[in-house]
């Protein structure tokens, strides 16, 4: 018994390094995609994370977005925690804000085609999560499973950015979704095409004036 419990361990932790090593090639693909890619021509485009969707719940039920940006915030590895920076002008930031819980779903590329439904469409005015093949957290905040993986998260801390907030999360619980790779902001626009870096735009030049004047600088 005991040569079965070592031979399983052993084969976790190859299944484990295997892991790791596809995702670190699939990581190197993508930032040399984004250097060749004219979009992400600025050195800042390395400093950009992952395509992820946020999830969170209020009265009226659940609602997500694609984030500004999910980064690592701790060292100590069991208590890890994420800086999620979310815009204002959200209807998921609010829900956060007020429920200080949410769900992180790291997209993979098949689940491009959510990105102008969670990115563009608001969830006051109407119901952005229908068919989009969501599931529910047990709080009930929305992810989605064709994703990369998941992290269910509970809000420490918020920093206001005049235009945005950073959340500090504690990730109470995550797991793999799929061996998908996972989208770059550069594949996105390389799998979503002109009509929807034109929409993107457009909808760029209506919300910049505003963070323009809101958000804090020297």
């Amino acid at each position: 018994m005991a040569e079965l419990s070592s031979a399983g361990a052993q084969m976790s932790i190859c299944l484990l390094q295997r892991r790791e090593t596809a995702l670190a090639r699939r990581h190197m693909d993508s930032r040399w995609q984004a250097l060749n890619n004219r979009r992400m021509a600025d050195p800042l485009s390395l400093f950009w994370a992952p395509v992820c969707a946020i999830g969170s719940h209020g009265a009226a039920g659940p609602n997500a977005q694609i984030c500004v940006s999910v980064f690592g915030a701790s060292v100590t590895p069991e208590r890890p925690r994420l800086l999620v920076t979310l815009w204002k002008d959200n209807f998921t930031h609010d829900l956060v804000a007020a429920s200080e819980a949410l769900v992180i779903t790291v997209l993979s590329e098949p689940l491009a085609g959510l990105v102008p439904r969670l990115g563009l469409v608001s969830g006051r005015t109407q119901d952005k999560l229908a068919g989009t093949g969501f599931e529910l957290t047990l709080r009930g905040d929305p992810y989605f499973p064709g994703g990369a993986g998941v992290a269910d998260c509970d809000v420490l801390r918020a920093f206001d950015l005049g235009d945005a907030t950073s959340f500090l999360v504690a990730v109470r619980e995550r797991r793999w979704l799929s061996d998908s790779p996972v989208l770059s902001r550069a594949r996105m626009h390389e799998l979503l095409g002109g009509d929807f870096a034109e929409r993107w735009e457009e909808k760029l030049r209506r919300s910049l004036p505003g963070y323009r004047e809101a958000m804090a600088w020297g």
